[in-house]
């Protein structure tokens, strides 16, 4: 191995260590905009056993005395109770705040909303030490808890709206308002003059996936898709999804994906402009606020979580400033669901780059260091930098966590000189934006 090779090495190796730990990065003052994030999986709780594939994404924004929450799982039930409780790594502790607190329906995938939370002493101790506290969802076949993960502060702001909506590129939209519903002789009330929603659509086979937000207007009830072309009343063709009491009230958004029969399906992406969103609440059961069908072009927001399928930290033997030869950081190889190839852009030198099938392509600088147990390399926050094309799948992202690390540690002991070791290794990475 050449010089240059081991002063790069050595200043990777530098540059690693002097990233600031969690414990000794800013603390932003309580009443600031702050962000945290945890990476939830089933395998992260404590004395019961989760749900073993399962993955969580949790993005907080505490401003003042309000809590904003955005929750996105995969591979695992609909809630029936989403917590805030104070407990360290690998302890149980009490709920501290409540996110969710009722049974949410099948359909759904995601949630978002806002809590108030009086207790100033709570949250600032959130702020100051958030991997002391851990979100956890629960579920009818995981009550006593299905995915759990510690929260790490993030060094940039994040949109809550891409955390709920999750990875898919959606190509339909509405724009609903109470204005825009239709009066009917049924006794039923339409048209919450106050209210207004947002839709994202994905077709998606025999699927409609769904993003909707709202503000003004009362507990949601139903959100459908009906056949009816501006001012005219239709049938509803796709149940999206429906809770007879209205979903909980500080719920702000929601998204998931309905089955929808196929053909159904094929006609409202050729023809969206013949088909309107309707949301319905507790108090407008006919329609609070409607919206036709766009296909015109539009962006979003996104967020991705995809973990290490197979992967490798790859390691070289070079001299050390102190005399003798170890293993120090040439890169790092791996593939990750979504087809995402992670590595090194140069070896040794770095920085590490993630480029998804579809162009997009970002590479990150480490904010904060978090150990993660002997056997384990550590977790990341970093800064991200986009270096692809086009709006893909990582078009957007300017944090990436990595999180939940498994194996990868550098052998010890003296080495040959010259010689690489590839350690296997396991992780989740979250893309934020």
């Amino acid at each position: 191995m050449n010089k240059r090779i081991l002063l790069l090495a050595a200043g990777l190796l530098a540059a690693a260590t002097a990233a600031p730990t969690a414990a000794s990065a800013d603390v932003p003052a309580a009443a600031d905009e702050v962000y945290l994030a945890a990476g939830l999986r089933g395998a992260n709780e404590v004395g019961v056993k989760g749900d073993g594939d399962g993955r969580s994404t949790t993005v907080l924004r505490i401003k003042g005395n309000e809590v904003a929450f955005a929750i996105r799982w995969n591979k695992v039930d609909a809630p029936t109770a989403a917590h805030i409780h104070l407990g360290a790594k690998g302890k149980n502790g009490d709920v501290k705040i409540d996110l969710i607190r009722q049974a949410l329906p099948k359909t759904v995938l995601g949630v978002r909303g806002t809590v108030t939370v009086q207790d100033r002493a709570l949250l600032d101790a959130l702020v100051k030490d958030p991997g002391s506290f851990y979100a956890n969802l629960h579920n009818a076949a995981f009550p006593k808890g299905a995915v759990r993960g510690q929260f790490h502060r993030l060094s940039r702001p994040v949109d809550l709206g891409g955390v709920l909506h999750g990875s898919n590129q959606a190509t339909l939209r509405s724009k609903a308002d109470g204005a825009q519903e239709v009066q009917a002789d049924d006794g039923k009330k339409r048209g919450d003059a106050d209210g207004s929603a947002t839709w994202w659509l994905r077709p998606n086979g025999a699927a409609l996936a769904y993003t909707a937000t709202w503000s003004g207007v009362g507990a949601p009830t139903n959100g459908h898709i009906h056949k009816g072309v501006k001012g005219k009343n239709g049938d509803v063709v796709a149940d999206l999804f429906f809770e007879a009491k209205g979903l909980q009230a500080n719920l702000t958004g929601v998204a998931g994906e309905a089955p929808v029969k196929r053909a159904v399906v094929r006609r409202i992406a050729a023809a969206p402009g013949n088909y309107y969103s309707n949301l319905h609440t507790v108090d407008f059961n006919g329609g609070a606020v409607r919206g036709q069908l766009s296909g015109k072009g539009f962006g979003h927001p996104k967020a991705a979580t995809a973990e290490v399928l197979r992967g490798a930290q790859i390691y070289a033997c070079t001299k050390q400033p102190g005399g003798g030869f170890a293993f120090t950081q040439l890169g790092v190889t791996a593939k990750l669901r979504r087809g995402i190839d992670h590595s090194f852009v140069t070896p040794a030198a770095g920085p590490p780059q993630w480029i998804a099938p579809d162009g997009s392509a970002v590479r990150g600088k480490a904010v904060t260091k978090i150990p993660n147990g002997e056997k384990n390399i550590p977790e990341l926050v970093l800064d991200a930098t986009q270096s692809g094309t086009g709006g893909g799948l990582l078009a957007g992202s300017t944090q990436i966590l990595r999180l939940n690390t498994e194996g990868g540690v550098a052998p010890k002991g003296s080495c040959k000189a010259g010689s690489q070791a590839r350690v296997p290794y396991g992780a989740d990475y979250l893309f934020l934006g």
